[in-house]
């Protein structure tokens, strides 16, 4: 014995061998077990039942006996409760979950704690023992107070936990879930809640106990069911969240928590309101607002897997060359797209995105019962036409004073604010006052400034809840135009749009994608913010006769002096607007600097700045030119990003605008020339794809094209707009033969043409003067971005080719 003592004082670390640990482990097993096995037993219990008819008096003509197994506590069940809760806490402190994993497999909760909870609330409730001593009545409540405590416990979620754990307690707390859909189990937590809450005041423990219940329900709502597809058969048994809800209808537990979620303003349920932030999002988990509406299971099929027919101008027989001089024939559209039909079916042309942390917002839609769609309808309209506004407002009073907005319930806030308005939005029956109290101007201010700062934090899974919040706020204010709520309308849209960091937002929010952080799904809510965006400002734009905008900006004293003296002010001299044009890829951009702004250019005006130049900030109002501003979209990053949703081609309904909006309106299609861009552009070419706008899609890429190929064939023009050849020579030959027997890509003037090239003379120093009158006759005439070879030209010929550029640009002085 002396040797260990003086290795222990040493410090030493013993080892111990794995059957010593496997010893110590089966010891601590079997305490545990003597804990659980004293909490009671099934006992057979006697009872008079009455049979057969009934005499003239009312007695029965006679009775029999029957036995039936009913649950007995054990006297000192209380104290092996506290056990059980003390091995659960200790076991919180290791690795492994061991004890919370035996109770699992014994069934404790199943063959114990839940009938002591249940036996112990009827005894406390005054209608079922009215000779109950107030001394019975407070052991039976210490009794139900740790049954509440052991099951927060014992349905806490393991997502913190690690990926072994959470795999091994999946089917634990599903099996959970089913214990706890049964009506005597939620009438007990409800009757406990509401014994509680109706005293005008709670003591500590009382209102710890009200608490537990909450977290008990917003716990076996969290549990997620097996996803079930809704072709599958015979596994409905395997979903029990439907059934949950329709039995928290039945026992009017949804009642209670819309009564506590309508008077959430009250401050006795303060430290309530995130917990029932949790409630209301796990009661619509998983669930889609179109499901609601649709017919069941249309919201679930993917429209974009689905086979279409061939496209009516495929036809007739096409030579292709192979690349390698042999011409093959082919006789249809599907030989045709074949050779680059499939081009992204290998692992090293997708890039995933790495592994980020589970998403507070879970978007894995689920198949949703036929029968629990009208329950889900009307706790919809119910939350709110009765609890929205109220809840809404104290929740966001709660977040001025808030330390930090990274954590699960903010995001989900925010996500149940877009996701209700959406649902009043779908139903015309729900006034669009209920929801007017996210769209104030004060909210509103909030969700945009938690929408910038998670982008600047880098918080991906928490900017996708907020970019969908603002969206539906968008088309929320757009339905209000023209109503009782237009003037509401008109206040929260004019302040928005007259802060030009507020636009700077959106446009930052273009940029801001990178495929191997962000989730597609997460670029998808960005298309379609975008189109919201530019839509409703487009809209409030065109009915001002005259749009103005408030931007900070930064001057430098000395170089003002030097404008003043020698070139127009800045203030009155407009800025290009397509500053980007033909900028290399690979150059990089402005992005966001670490306090999340967009570096101004500090060089304007030719005139350098030194040391002895003082920068200062001034705000100014400007004039507000839609086009103009619509040029900070048509930039590399955006044209890349949105491009990302052609393979596989998603949310085309937003996408397009995009795309048209770069290539059209903006007269930059060389944007597109990179070759990971054009062979996602390929893809459209499939006629077994079929989703939105899939005939004006392939106008505009056919329109695309055409002008790139006008590029590749002459050197000057490729290297003047950095474009990038295609590997597939096959599948460029395939697009060129469906090219010349189509009219697609034509209803559109093209931009980039040969016509300038063929007049510019050999020797540039002879002719210069000449060669810049036709360049600046062909642009003016013809309204068009004319193509010119990298040759000295003037100055006001070219528009600026540097990508680096500052936001302001875009808005007039």
């Amino acid at each position: 014995m002396e040797p260990e003592i003086e290795d222990y004082a040493s410090g030493e670390e013993q080892p111990y061998s794995d059957e010593q640990v496997s010893e110590e482990v089966d010891r601590y097993r079997r305490i545990v077990l003597s804990a659980c096995s004293s909490l009671g037993n099934l006992q057979p219990v006697t009872k008079a039942v009455r049979s057969g008819c009934f005499g003239g008096e009312g007695r029965p003509i006679h009775c029999v006996s029957g036995t039936n197994m009913e649950y007995v506590p054990k006297d000192d069940c209380l104290s092996s409760l506290k056990d059980i809760k003390r091995y659960i806490q200790m076991d919180e402190q290791g690795d492994g979950k061991w004890v919370l994993q035996w109770l699992g497999e014994w069934q404790v909760l199943e063959r114990d704690i839940i009938p002591i909870f249940t036996l112990c609330v009827k005894r406390l409730l005054p209608s079922q023992s009215p000779n109950a001593t107030d001394e019975d009545r407070e052991h039976i409540l210490k009794i139900v107070t740790m049954c509440v405590e052991l099951f927060v416990f014992l349905t806490w979620n393991m997502k913190t936990e690690s990926p072994e754990v959470k795999m091994r307690f999946t089917q634990i707390l599903q099996m959970y879930k089913r214990m706890f859909a049964k009506n005597e189990v939620i009438f007990g937590l409800l009757s406990i809640a509401v014994m509680h809450l109706r005293k005008g005041h709670n003591t500590e423990r009382e209102a710890m106990l009200v608490k537990g219940v909450l977290y008990v329900f917003r716990n076996i709502l969290a549990i997620p069911d097996p996803l079930i597809s809704p072709t599958s058969k015979n596994m409905s048994g395997l979903e029990v969240h439907d059934k949950l809800l329709a039995i928290l209808d039945t026992e009017l537990a949804v009642d209670f928590f819309m009564t506590l979620l309508s008077s959430a303003d009250d401050r006795r349920f303060k430290d309530l309101r995130p917990i029932l932030v949790d409630v209301i999002y796990y009661m619509f988990y998983r669930v889609p607002v179109s499901a609601l509406f649709d017919e069941h299971g249309a919201w679930f099929e993917h429209s974009d897997l689905k086979r279409g027919g061939r496209h009516p101008t495929f036809g007739g027989v096409y030579a292709v060359s192979t690349g390698e001089g042999t011409i093959m024939p082919v006789f249809n559209a599907r030989e045709v797209l074949r050779p680059f039909a499939n081009l992204f079916k290998k692992p090293d042309k997708i890039r995933l995105p790495k592994v980020e942390p589970e998403c507070p917002v879970d978007y894995a839609w689920r198949s949703v019962d036929p029968d629990a769609i009208p329950i889900l309808r009307r706790i919809a309209a119910v939350f709110i036409e009765s609890c929205f506004n109220p809840f809404i407002t104290a929740m966001f009073d709660d977040l001025k004073t808030a330390t930090s907005i990274v954590n699960d319930t903010v995001p989900r806030l925010l996500y149940i604010a877009g996701y209700f308005i959406d649902v009043s939005l779908a139903n015309t029956e729900i006034d669009l006052g209920c929801t007017c109290a996210v769209v104030q101007t004060q909210i509103f201010g909030q969700v945009m400034r938690f929408t910038s700062t998670y982008m600047e934090l880098k918080e991906w899974s928490s900017l996708e809840p907020a970019m969908y919040c603002i969206q539906q706020i968008l088309l929320a204010l757009s339905k209000m135009c023209g109503t009782k709520l237009d003037s509401l309308s008109e206040n929260v849209l004019s302040n928005l749009f007259y802060d030009g960091d507020a636009l700077d937002l959106f446009v930052k929010l273009c940029r801001v994608y990178r495929p191997t952080k962000m989730r597609r799904q997460c670029l998808e809510q960005i298309a379609r913010l975008a189109d919201t965006f530019l839509n409703t400002l487009k809209a409030y734009a065109e009915s001002k006769s005259g749009m103005y905008i408030k931007k900070k900006i930064k001057r430098s004293a000395k170089k003002k002096a030097v404008n003043d003296a020698s070139q127009p002010s800045v203030s009155d001299e407009p800025v290009a607007a397509n500053g980007d044009m033909g900028e290399d890829e690979t150059k990089e951009p402005s992005v966001p600097d670490s306090d999340g702004e967009l570096e101004d250019s500090g060089n304007e005006g030719g005139v350098s700045s030194d040391d002895e130049n003082i920068d200062t900030e001034q705000m100014v109002e400007r004039s507000f030119d839609f086009a103009r501003f619509e040029n900070a979209f048509a930039v590399n990053e955006v044209a890349k990003s949105f491009t990302n949703l052609l393979a596989p081609p998603s949310a085309m309904e937003y996408v397009y605008p995009m795309l048209y909006r770069i290539a059209i309106t903006c007269q930059r299609p060389f944007l597109f020339f990179k070759k990971r861009t054009m062979d996602r552009l390929l893809l459209m070419f499939n006629d077994e794809l079929n989703f939105p706008h899939r005939v004006e899609m392939l106008d505009l890429v056919c329109w695309i094209f055409r002008q790139y190929m006008v590029v590749m064939d002459v050197p000057d023009l490729c290297k003047y707009y950095k474009a990038e050849g295609l590997n597939n020579k096959l599948a460029v030959e395939c697009v060129l033969a469906f090219l010349k027997n189509t009219r697609f890509g034509t209803s559109v003037k093209p931009v980039i043409t040969r016509h300038v090239v063929n007049l510019l003379p050999s020797n540039k120093d002879t002719s210069k003067n000449e060669d810049d009158a036709d360049v600046g006759q062909d642009t003016e005439d013809s309204n068009q971005l004319a193509a010119v070879p990298p040759v000295p030209v003037a100055n006001d010929t070219l528009e600026d080719m540097d990508d680096d550029f500052d936001l302001d640009q875009y808005f007039n002085f």
